[in-house]
């Protein structure tokens, strides 16, 4: 980021004194060693078209001496030029290097210019230079330099980039050269490393926590990584070594992507589409806006208004992200800690890469960029770190929704176990009764034959004591009608014979039942379930209404997407209501209508399809009734009366 940034500012930082003569020869480094000689070297800088260092070389007077700790005069239109002496102190000949550390230049020429004798070109490449041209196979600038024993030469460098003026010339031996390039692979292997180790930790985590967030995440650690290796130069010597030109547009389609990809991290992670939508469409908007810069970039990249347009666009999109994560906090998302820190991590490598731009020549470019490599490390820890949490928080609703399920599992089991006690109870009862009620039938039938002699037995007496046998008659005649109604109340042509299965009982047997039967599961959810107290008694069948509560409860808890259930039992006339009442997203009339029939599910439902409708069978009962109101995104309740209790 640090170089592809670098055009953006133009702060001019030399002013310095005329001077007609070079300062001291700096002696070239020996061993594993390497000097940067800024401190005595003079620049000039030509505006103009003109490249030409013989033309330079006669302005020799109009030079500068550099007093900045480095080599950065910031945007330039024109040329730099810089001269150093330097001298082979030994007492034998060698070679040394000579390192521009860049990896890209529109112009660039290194000249040996040595007093009585032709200049000699040591590197020159321009935009059409390819990568095996260059002498020396490094993903940098790199000049050889052969000095004599004891010999002082001049070294003339001129650069021309539309990347800024950014050139931290230095001399270096090839052992020093060697074992840099070995520290460098190293260092990039360890942090690419770890980089692609959190992608494939990450990934591993996909099923879990949604792939299009990991993907996501990947996306932005491996731009990243490609974005610092651009930068160093890498891509530049493996991917397109013919073409030194792409450099400057994949920075900018790489910086673009980046922040794509890390935006859309943050859209997905804070769950802004649902918790903030204004938001969400505010992001998806910057999203395209840097979709529609990066595209263009690859073909605009050399204009200034290309390159402005994304650099200023990084921290609108950092400052979107870290918004983002404030959102995601205060939504009480999980993993919102760690979330935050990364953006404060970005949110501050932007700050300190402005700081260096602002005062070019003060801090060297390679030090931002291994920092920028180390805060893109430190995010992408961050943000796993987050995955991680809200991956441990599923797993963990995973397995409270497990449990849950089990022990819900295991109350409906003793409830069905219960009921089943309580059928077989009633089909007992009910068989006691009816042999009670065959025995009876016996007596009442014997008793009417004995009536019957007794009755022809006062006959004979009549005459003999008629007040008497009045007396007796009266009673035969009391005693026969009771026999003669008990025989009409066994009839079972009388009407008077109980209905199979109905009783009288309270209605809170129901309401309790489902509390115990949906507790867990409620909990599960995070889900508050209701049940108001009611002291009713009703007259129905008790295993059918218990099963049709118990299907509409479950329907609200599964299918409505509520937060709220409530149960409630509520006098109306000589019937009692029971309502079940959600708060969930509700139906329209057509849906409503066609999740009465049987094996008819509503959307996204892994159901059977036969709650409603065997509710509405039980409602087809006499004196029972069955009604449904639902307002799409308020809610639903449903109301189901049966007969109440005299």
């Amino acid at each position: 980021m640090a170089v592809a940034l670098a055009t953006v500012w133009h702060v001019p930082l030399i002013h310095a004194q005329n001077t007609a003569s070079l300062p001291g020869a700096t002696a070239l480094p020996v061993g594993n060693n390497h000097v940067q000689p800024f401190a005595t070297m003079d620049y000039l800088i030509v505006h103009g078209a003109d490249f030409d260092p013989d033309a330079v070389m006669e302005r020799r007077r109009d030079f500068l001496p550099v007093e900045s700790a480095w080599i950065d005069f910031g945007e330039l239109e024109g040329s730099v030029w810089l001269i150093a002496r330097v001298s082979n102190p030994s007492d034998r000949g060698g070679r040394w290097l000579v390192d521009v550390q860049r990896p890209f230049a529109d112009q660039l020429i290194v000249q040996k210019r040595t007093e009585g004798e032709p200049p000699e070109t040591l590197l020159s490449v321009d935009r059409s230079t390819r990568f095996d041209e260059r002498p020396i196979d490094s993903q940098y600038l790199v000049a050889p330099l052969w000095m004599e024993a004891g010999e002082t030469t001049d070294i003339l460098v001129g650069l021309k980039s539309t990347t800024g003026s950014w050139m931290p010339l230095t001399f270096v031996t090839e052992e020093r050269m060697r074992t840099a390039h070995m520290q460098e692979a190293r260092f990039n292997w360890i942090i690419n490393g770890a980089m692609l180790a959190l992608v494939v930790v990450a990934l591993a985590m996909g099923r879990l926590v949604g792939w299009s967030l990991v993907l996501s995440f990947a996306a932005y650690v491996t731009l990243s990584a490609l974005f610092v290796a651009n930068n160093e130069g890498y891509l530049h010597r493996f991917v397109w070594p013919n073409s030194m030109g792409a450099y400057e547009p994949a920075n900018l389609l790489l910086l673009s992507g980046m922040m794509i990809a890390v935006l859309q991290f943050a859209r997905l992670f804070a769950g802004l589409r649902t918790n903030y939508p204004r938001v969400n469409k505010a992001i998806m908007s910057l999203q395209g806006i840097l979709a529609v810069a990066g595209a263009c970039s690859m073909f605009f990249w050399h204009l200034d208004g290309m390159r402005w347009t994304v650099f200023l666009l990084v921290p609108l999109a950092t400052l979107a992200y870290f918004s983002s994560a404030v959102l995601a906090r205060r939504a009480r998302v999980l993993g919102a800690g760690p979330f935050i820190a990364g953006s404060i991590v970005i949110m501050l490598t932007v700050v300190i890469m402005a700081l260096i731009l602002l005062s070019p020549g003060r801090f060297p470019l390679t030090v931002a960029l291994d920092y920028f490599h180390f805060a893109v490390l430190f995010e992408s820890l961050a943000f796993l770190v987050a995955i991680l949490v809200r991956m441990l928080a599923v797993q963990s609703d995973l397995n409270r929704s497990l449990e849950a399920e089990v022990t819900a599992a295991r109350e409906k089991i003793a409830l069905t176990e219960a009921l089943h006690d309580s059928r077989n109870r009633y089909d007992q009862a009910r068989t006691q009764a009816e042999n009670m009620r065959s025995r009876l039938a016996s007596t009442t039938h014997d008793l009417q034959q004995p009536l019957i002699s007794l009755r022809q037995g006062l006959a004979a007496i009549a005459d003999s004591d008629p007040d008497k046998a009045s007396e007796i008659d009266s009673a035969l005649t009391y005693l026969q009608s009771l026999t003669e109604s008990g025989l009409d109340a066994l009839d079972p042509q009388s009407g008077e014979r109980p209905t199979v299965g109905v009783e009288t009982f309270p209605v809170s047997i129901v309401l309790d039942g489902c509390a115990a039967m949906f507790r867990a599961e409620a909990q599960g959810k995070a889900l508050e379930l209701r049940m108001r107290a009611s002291d009713l008694q009703v007259t129905t069948e008790p295993i059918e209404l218990m099963r049709s509560v118990s299907n509409l409860v479950s329907n609200a808890l599964k299918h409505s997407g509520a937060t709220k259930v409530l149960v409630a039992a509520q006098r109306r006339g000589d019937r009692v209501r029971l309502r079940v009442i959600d708060n969930g997203r509700g139906m329209a009339k057509d849906e409503l209508n066609s999740l009465m029939a049987a094996q008819v599910k509503g959307p996204g439902s892994k159901g059977h399809g036969l709650g409603l409708a065997l509710v509405s069978k039980f409602a087809d009962r006499p004196h029972h009734e069955l009604e449904i109101q639902s307002t799409e995104g308020l809610g639903t309740c449903v109301s189901l009366s049966v007969p109440r209790a005299v």
